[in-house]
């Protein structure tokens, strides 16, 4: 690993982000450089001139310019957009530090110095929102939690040596130097700025939403924003802004004080910010990515205001510390609040916003960094005018300022959640599953008119569940009879290893339509079972009932099965690499991933949980990232890093070991993957995956008890796969055969029962489903439930398949030969071996258009639209593949019809 690849993973940058974050750390340092520079220069000649009144003056000045420069600001950005609006920007500091120049050269008065700190608050502000309004569209809101205190670092070392060349000024002829270095920093600030707009797409884009649920009143929109989170962020920022104002001005009076020396003032004041800015740097770059990630926004979004109020009330004991004590406490307390604000309450501040749309988030930044920032520091100049000089006084009023503060951001943080909520929700309409009311009137006793039901008739309907044709009329009978059948069916949901998959699957589904306790019960126990395609079934029936607390400790359990399942499949691809097994299990993992969200949703509010599952599997990144974030806040801390390990892109080796990490005890994982697979089966693991972990046992290790379940399995892929490997393990190692046909005499006819297969072997079709356009982009593991309703048609030349007119309920596929499609004698189109037609008869039985003939002998396979939806009642993925494939073709159609035209 190089040193730079090393550097960015410790500082949790990933290698696609290292050019970007470069870039924004460049233009981050070039914008320090320049506006620490101005600071100096306004603050050299503040000092200078009487700063008792010409500091809270400068403040006041500053305050109103920067009013005005935000408003400024803002009516560009909307109509410029934000690309534009931040070369021009640029461009205008660079004439402000022309002005500022001549001011500096020619003036010396107090109004000069005010003029020079109101240009230097400007430009800091200009500059502020510009870096940052890039910032907030190019980033998202997990990548925000990551880098923004990288990126902003940048400053850091740039203010540090602006101190320190502060220490080095004597006189205003050395200002001017330092004025024309600020100016070439802002030139190659406008340069970087440019070359990043040409490596990314600096565009204002918003998805749509539906309306906040508890939004701002309209009068107040304009002042506040439309987010309640917008509105107290940026009151707590007016009054910390206040806050840091006064500070600031107690700590350089109190030095002018202390030293009567010009140079030993500046001597003091650019040690004490050199060593802040370096603290600040340090803290940003080491602490405040993991802090955030191990602690949360609130935690770290609270540190400034509660340090400040400890350390306000440390003041009581500034008697007992003399001058030179006094002095060092308000050095202490200036540097703590500069830190604390630099490396934790900025970078935090913006995360907040991300989850905004992309207008609103720059809206709010440019409202908090352009009017309320401004308001604050112009509240805090007034108070040092109007409130008398003592420093007691100016204590009093800033310790109550810091805790209302510190109430607004506790309630900022619950506006945060709101947000991420409202984001990752449904854009129309409620996003709450239907409540299920099946407690019609057969289940109330009191009803007259209620009808007795025979025990034997539910019973009946129960196992007519198992017949296909009578499934969906006994499904719609035991609804309507409600709680009446629900002892049968938890009875069958009790014996379930007995029962076929399907029909577990709707009793389920029944259940979970029944929101009584017994039918919870019912549905919790059958998730407790080692199945895991009975507990998927169980957790999504269980959707439909409110969350129980008494579950919880179950829930927990089958949560740590889970996860630790989840680290023996990474281990699992870890040691076998890349091919067929390697990605049957990323396949397992996802399942793994949807069982998790079902389990979360029972030990965490639902609906937030729904809306993030919905939300991960998004294109687009800003709304998985918007997810991710929701999560982090609501979920307990180890599970979320869990989760998040198998969300996110990397390696699966780099994922065990996470894994590893936050599950030191958990058992040992797959040690030789085939036979770990082969003896779990098809309990955990889908046929598929069973099947080629068979087709790849060694046969060192093979033995007759492992491959013996298998050979009487339901599914027709894993029958083929055992058969397969007792043939490779009785050519490779033929005593041990011989031996166990020994031991068992009935294994010679199972074997002879197993020869007799179809013409086309089970594999065989799941290559033939991949190499069809309509499913080719469905993993193998879900194509292999399609295999058993797969039916062989073997057609002679000039024999029909279908006439025009007849009802279509099925979908064919070509395996070899031809089919032509015919309008009396015209022939529409010619299918070969791999083509597909009949595709819409699976989702709507409707007369065929048109009469299919073999053009040649022709074998293809048949699915019929019954068998078909059962497939898609137990795997979703295929019905999206499938209406995927249709949109896609549909679009093209309408394309070349446009193109006709």
């Amino acid at each position: 690993m190089t040193f730079l690849a090393r550097w960015q993973q410790l500082l949790g940058i990933r290698p696609e982000e290292g050019r970007s974050v470069g870039l924004f750390f460049l233009h981050n340092f070039l914008l320090g450089i320049g506006t620490i520079l101005v600071y100096v220069a306004a603050n050299v000649i503040l000092l200078e001139n009487h700063p008792e009144t010409s500091l809270p003056l400068a403040y006041a000045a500053s305050a109103l310019a920067m009013l005005g420069a935000g408003q400024v600001y803002a009516h560009y950005e909307h109509h410029l957009g934000l690309q534009k609006v931040a070369v021009r920007v640029l461009l205008a500091v660079v004439v402000l530090m022309a002005v500022i120049g001549v001011l500096v050269a020619f003036g010396e008065s107090v109004a000069a110095a005010v003029a020079i700190m109101a240009g230097y608050r400007v430009i800091y502000l200009l500059t502020n929102l510009e870096f940052w309004g890039v910032s907030a569209v190019v980033f998202d809101v997990r990548q925000g939690r990551r880098l923004f205190s990288v990126i902003s670092s940048g400053d850091m070392p740039a203010k540090a040596l602006g101190a320190v060349l502060a220490v080095l000024v004597h006189h205003h002829a050395e200002l001017l130097w330092l004025l024309l270095l600020a100016f070439g920093a802002y030139a190659g600030a406008l340069l970087v700025v440019q070359a990043t707009g040409r490596s990314h797409q600096v565009v204002v884009r918003s998805a749509a939403r539906a309306a906040r649920p508890e939004a701002v009143a309209t009068p107040l929109r304009r002042w506040l924003g439309s987010s309640r989170l917008v509105g107290t962020m940026c009151l707590s920022m007016l009054l910390l802004a206040a806050v840091t104002t006064g500070i600031e001005y107690v700590f350089f009076i109190n030095v002018k004080e202390q030293f009567h020396d010009q140079a030993q003032v500046m001597r003091y004041v650019g040690t004490v910010l050199a060593l802040t800015y370096l603290v600040a740097m340090l803290l940003k770059l080491a602490v405040t990515g993991r802090a955030l990630d191990r602690l949360g926004p609130r935690p770290v979004l609270l540190a400034l205001p509660l340090v400040l109020l400890a350390g306000f009330a440390l003041f009581g004991v500034r008697n007992e510390l003399g001058q030179e004590g006094l002095l060092l406490y308000l050095c202490g307390l200036f540097l703590v609040q500069e830190v604390l604000r630099r490396a934790f309450f900025d970078p935090v501040f913006l995360v907040l916003f991300q989850p905004l749309p992309a207008p609103e988030r720059l809206q709010a930044h440019t409202l908090a960094k352009g009017v309320y920032e401004p308001l604050g520091l112009g509240l805090g100049a007034l108070l040092l005018l109007a409130l008398p000089a003592g420093l007691g006084w100016q204590i009093g009023w800033m310790l109550l300022l810091i805790a209302g503060a510190a109430l607004l951001l506790y309630r900022t943080y619950g506006h945060y959640l709101a947000e991420l909520s409202h984001a990752v929700g449904r854009r129309f309409g409620e996003a709450s599953l239907p409540k299920p009311d099946p407690l019609t009137a057969a289940n109330n006793p009191a009803d007259p008119n209620r009808t007795a039901v025979n025990e034997a008739e539910v019973a009946a309907l129960v196992a007519a569940l198992a017949n296909k044709k009578s499934r969906a009329a006994a499904t719609t009978q035991l609804l309507a009879l409600g709680i009446t059948a629900l002892p049968a069916l938890c009875a069958l949901l009790q014996s379930a290893g007995a029962a076929e998959g399907a029909v577990v699957r709707r009793v389920a589904y029944i259940c979970g339509q029944l929101p009584v306790p017994e039918s919870r019960l019912a549905l919790v126990q059958l998730a407790r079972r080692p199945q895991l395609a009975y507990r998927e079934a169980a957790l999504r029936a269980l959707r439909y009932h409110a969350p129980n607390p008494t579950d919880a400790p179950v829930f927990r359990e089958l949560l740590g099965q889970e996860l630790r399942l989840a680290q023996q499949l990474l281990h699992g691809q870890t040691s076998i690499g890349a091919g067929p097994l390697y990605h049957a299990l990323g396949y397992e993992l996802k399942r793994l991933e949807q069982r998790l969200f079902g389990l979360l949703q029972q030990l965490y509010p639902p609906q937030p949980i729904r809306d993030a599952q919905r939300h991960v599997a998004q294109a687009t990144r800003e709304r998985q990232a918007n997810a991710l974030e929701i999560l982090d806040n609501l979920i307990d801390r180890p599970t979320y890093q869990a989760l998040q390990t198998l969300l996110e892109l990397g390696s699966s080796a780099a994922k065990a070991a996470h894994f590893d990490r936050l599950l030191p005890g958990a058992p040992a994982a797959f040690a030789r993957l085939p036979e770990a697979v082969a003896e779990r089966g098809e309990t955990t693991f889908t046929d598929w995956t069973v099947s080629l972990a068979l087709r790849q046992l060694p046969p060192a290790r093979t033995h007759l008890a492992l491959l013996l379940p298998h050979m009487a399995s339901a599914s027709p892929l894993v029958r083929e796969a055992a058969l397969a490997a007792l043939q490779y393990w009785a050519a490779t190692r033929p005593a041990d055969y011989q031996a166990a046909l020994t031991e068992n005499p009935d294994l010679a006819a199972l074997l002879m029962h197993h020869s007799a297969t179809a013409r086309i072997s089970a594999a065989d079709r799941v290559d033939v489903l991949q190499r069809t356009a309509l499913f080719a982009a469905t993993p193998p593991n879900v194509l292999s439930a399609i295999v058993p309703i797969m039916q062989e048609v073997d057609l002679k030349a000039d024999e029909q398949l279908f006439a025009q007119g007849d009802l279509g309920n099925s979908l064919f596929i070509v395996y070899e030969g031809q089919v032509g499609i015919f309008t009396g004698a015209r022939q529409l189109a010619t299918f070969g071996p791999g083509d597909f037609f009949g595709e819409l008869a699976l989702l709507d039985a409707e007369p065929r258009s048109a009469t299919a003939r073999a053009l040649a002998p022709t074998l293809a396979f048949r699915l019929d639209q019954e068998d078909f939806y059962d497939v898609m009642e137990e795997r979703p993925e295929v019905l999206r593949n499938i209406l995927r494939v249709l949109c896609q073709r549909l679009r093209r159609q309408n394309e070349a019809s446009r193109g006709t035209v």
